[in-house]
């Protein structure tokens, strides 16, 4: 019998085979201009946010100018008195800089992304922040002109915002202290100035509020202290806090199994320091802030951290032995101690003598001495110069926390400054980190 082809609808299916051919090579087309013009987008924001943030460096630069400028005035003219505190606070920090916020003084504009801080990190207390933000742009909205108002207007006649941060370094307790002390005893009982440093940044770990970060980790105080000491210090050996010797270094990261020896000189960076044996994420995050590495070690007392001025004061009591008895433990006799030297901040103003009478108003303070009493040698001049020794008025090493934002994009950038060189254009950039 002979078979019988039907070849009806041939032509049907090879239509639809193409019509699916053609529409899956069009699908894939538009995805991949899709993802491809994206692509682009997020580049020329990231682009756009990036020179945003280097116009945040360029106007810090310009606030750190004129910083150094308001100092010299005030210290040839004697201006302090008028200023009090204010005198010793970078204007970089007295004037912050966001045009965010100047959107939402002046057009009502602003984005959330920089409102939070250049940093990046979510803050504690954030309801209250956002509260006191929103005190402080009121205010400047009552206060600005018309004038100050059109002037808002054509400089900020950009897309996206910047946001700018300083933070003094020398209101911090330096890692790098260790570098150059002598680990010979003075004598008389004392320990070495070596040894002193390690019991300085002992009792500052072991405060009573940091006490949960150190149980959670379970390290002990003493042993990060040694180590962070042994990392620094130039020989080989294992100087633990009590004096003693303890066998070599390089033994301790053996150990460990890494594949590096402690360095024996200066961190170069911060983040060095979690390649301390006992350094880790579990508290060093929290405390990082209270740390550098830039600098002699010397602290402004009138801008640091009251934790900082703290220890400073507890390392002041423990290294002058001829001082009366003084409960560091007791609050109420510790805030005296504090206001004692805020007050001095803002009476002596700025330079070497500022720093002069704030150490002799933390040796009245704690030897209950007056101004009458020193005249007759009653206040103990060499206690007061010993504080004198940890303490500095004048600000050298800045960073910098700057961020742009263009879109939903930000880039942040962090900068550590040199600014010793009177020409701020050999002002030294140590560090400089985009992300």
């Amino acid at each position: 019998m002979k078979r019988v082809f039907n070849k009806k609808g041939v032509a049907l299916m090879l239509v639809l085979s193409a019509i699916v051919v053609l529409s899956t090579v069009l699908v894939e087309f538009a995805y991949n201009t899709n993802v491809n013009y994206n692509l682009a987008m997020n580049e020329r924001d990231r682009l756009q946010s990036y020179y945003l943030a280097k116009s945040a460096y360029s106007f810090m630069l310009l606030e750190l100018k004129f910083d150094r400028m308001f100092r010299q005035i005030v210290q040839s003219q004697n201006l302090s008195q008028y200023l009090g505190g204010a005198a010793n606070m970078p204007l970089c920090q007295q004037f912050p800089l966001s045009t965010g916020l100047i959107r939402a003084v002046f057009t009502g504009g602003g984005l959330e992304g920089l409102m939070g801080g250049a940093g990046g990190e979510e803050d504690e207390g954030e309801g209250g922040e956002e509260s006191q933000i929103e005190d402080k742009i009121e205010r400047l909205q009552r206060s600005a002109s018309v004038s100050a108002e059109k002037m808002a207007s054509e400089f900020l006649e950009f897309e996206g915002d910047f946001d700018g941060e300083c933070i003094d370094e020398g209101t911090k307790i330096n890692l790098n202290g260790f570098v150059g002390l002598s680990k010979t005893s003075a004598g008389d009982g004392k320990p070495s100035p070596f040894d002193e440093y390690k019991q300085y940044l002992y009792k500052f770990l072991s405060d009573k509020k940091y006490e949960a970060l150190f149980e959670d980790s379970g390290v002990q105080i003493s042993q990060i202290v040694d180590n962070i000491g042994d990392w620094i210090d130039t020989d080989g050996e294992i100087n633990e806090i009590s004096g003693r010797i303890g066998g070599a270094e390089r033994s301790i990261y053996d150990r460990l199994g890494v594949p590096y020896q402690p360095r024996n000189s200066k961190l170069i960076t911060l983040l060095e320091a979690y390649l301390i044996d006992g350094v880790t994420d579990l508290w060093f995050p929290e405390l990082q802030e209270n740390f550098t590495i830039y600098g002699d070690g010397k602290i402004n007392p009138c801008t640091a951290p009251r934790e900082i001025v703290e220890s400073l004061i507890v390392r002041y009591i423990s290294s002058t032995p001829d001082l009366p008895p003084v409960r560091t433990g007791d609050v109420d006799e510790m805030n005296r101690l504090y206001d004692s030297i805020n007050t001095a901040c803002a009476d002596s103003g700025i330079g070497d003598q500022a720093v002069s009478k704030i150490a002799d108003a933390l040796d009245k303070a704690i030897r209950g001495t007056t101004d009458e009493d020193q005249g007759t040698g009653q206040t103990g001049m060499r206690g007061g110069s010993t504080f004198a020794s940890y303490l500095t008025s004048s600000s050298r090493f800045f960073t910098l926390k700057l961020a742009g934002q263009a879109g939903d994009t930000t880039v942040r950038i962090k900068a550590v400054l040199d600014v010793e060189n009177q020409d701020p254009k050999k002002w030294k950039i140590l560090y400089w980190r985009i992300y």
